[in-house]
């Protein structure tokens, strides 16, 4: 799109009507969060903005990207993937969710989480600055998740009030987040949507990096491709509210059917004070499993966990 003056943008409204905003200005189907978001401020100078070919990049905003840029650094890596397809980028994309969920447990914290889904038809995809998993305050027993959003300013001062675009913008986030935990999304909608083959292998550096961390856990046929990286995922946010009936499991346990086991990987803090950890099977066992996928990712990652595109 030929990016113009700012002040010759609104004449240009009154030959949109034959085309629906997103029709006109987003040609990759999807619309990002910050897309409904930025509209909470003025819709009209947003739509100027959108007939202008976008906003330009201002000091504010550099510095503001290079904080957020930081910030993730103190969780974690981040290496750079040469991407050759479409289902390549995506893969990424689920890729991160995915490690950005076992981040949330495994640490109670994650930053940078890729989030998406439809809103009144509308595909949208957005990143969450930081999710934290906390006891609720007068209940112990359970855990709160917390979504929050960084912002950056020229002023040092806290702003007296939080703007309405900065509320909406959460609120999107929280609604893609829970929607996701509960599998109500259409997950061949959203293949459909975005044009993409769920059956395409990802190329090489991607699929080594999918196969060693998920195909001796999920299947032994596993291949890496869109279609299975979005079980994972659907199995990721399956343990965020885990719902399963513990007196039918535990009674098997007293019956002989199955045989007892260890913690999940979220729950491994328990490990520290227990004083059967040293000779547990269970437990060696899975330090064993990680090491092994430890060491096939150091080959390929150099020690780096999270994907970015190349």
């Amino acid at each position: 799109m030929e990016i113009r003056n700012n002040s010759d943008v609104p004449s240009d409204i009154k030959n949109q009507e034959e085309k629906s905003p997103h029709e006109r200005f987003r040609d990759s189907k999807s619309l990002s969060v910050t897309d409904f978001s930025s509209l909470a401020w003025c819709e009209l100078q947003q739509h100027y903005f959108f007939i202008a070919g976008g906003r330009k990049e201002t000091l504010a905003m550099k510095i503001g990207s290079e904080i957020h840029n930081k910030l993730e650094l103190q969780e974690h890596d981040i290496i750079s993937i040469p991407t050759h397809t479409k289902e390549d980028i995506w893969g990424i994309k689920l890729y991160n969710l995915i490690f950005g969920i076992d981040s949330l447990f495994i640490n109670l914290k994650t930053r940078e989480l890729p989030i998406f889904g439809f809103v009144s038809g509308l595909f949208v995809f957005g990143i969450i600055d930081q999710i934290e998993m906390k006891p609720v305050f007068d209940d112990i027993s359970r855990d709160e998740l917390i979504i929050s959003d960084t912002k950056t300013r020229t002023k040092q001062y806290i702003p007296k009030y939080v703007p309405p675009s900065v509320k909406f913008q959460l609120m999107l986030y929280k609604k893609l987040f829970d929607e996701l935990v509960q599998g109500t999304f259409d997950e061949m909608k959203i293949f459909q949507t975005l044009d993409l083959n769920p059956d395409l292998e990802f190329s090489k550096e991607l699929a080594n990096i999918v196969n060693i961390s998920y195909k001796e856990k999920e299947m032994k046929e596993f291949k890496p491709n869109l279609r299975n990286l979005m079980k994972v995922v659907i199995n990721s946010f399956g343990k965020v509210w885990k719902s399963y009936n513990y007196l039918e499991k535990t009674v098997k346990y007293w019956k002989g059917d199955r045989k007892p086991e260890g913690v999940p990987i979220e729950d491994a803090w328990k490990c520290q004070n227990c004083e059967f950890a040293d000779n547990c099977e269970w437990r060696l066992n899975k330090i064993k499993e990680r090491e092994q996928n430890k060491r096939a990712l150091l080959e390929i990652t150099n020690g780096q966990s999270k994907l970015r595109l190349n």
